[in-house]
């Protein structure tokens, strides 16, 4: 008779775990909070870290080319791929991209600033 109100307890804790479990943080609940003059300032911040790493391959603008025919457009990497997921992939150490595309560990903002100014920039893959 003794185990039956041990049992209980048991199941007891375990439900109230399972209710005060926090949400995963997303990335879009995250940016979601930004006020305009920080996204812009992380914008800014993505714009310049895609120059100065990505020009070489892709093309970084609403209305530029690539370099490289097979580098798609940033303004068109999200068509196939939601901004979490790719970044994701860059916290993870997750290869992105072409066998020959360099890994780039930009640190948690800087990833954040990319996928950011990223999204900025998405045009639909079928104007281009």
């Amino acid at each position: 008779m003794k185990a039956l109100p041990v049992i209980s307890l048991a199941i007891l804790a375990l439900a109230a775990c399972g209710q005060n479990e926090p949400a995963p943080m997303t990335e879009s609940s995250e940016t979601a909070n930004l006020t305009e003059p920080d996204r812009a300032a992380q914008i800014s911040d993505g714009l310049a870290i895609v120059e100065a790493n990505c020009t070489s391959c892709h093309a970084v603008h609403t209305n530029d080319e690539s370099p490289r025919t097979d580098a798609p457009p940033l303004r068109t990497v999200l068509k196939d791929l939601s901004p979490e997921a790719l970044e994701d992939d860059f916290r993870e150490g997750i290869h992105v991209g072409a066998v020959d595309m360099p890994d780039f560990d930009l640190g948690p903002r800087g990833t954040s600033a990319v996928v950011e100014y990223i999204k900025s920039i998405q045009t639909s893959a079928s104007a281009e």
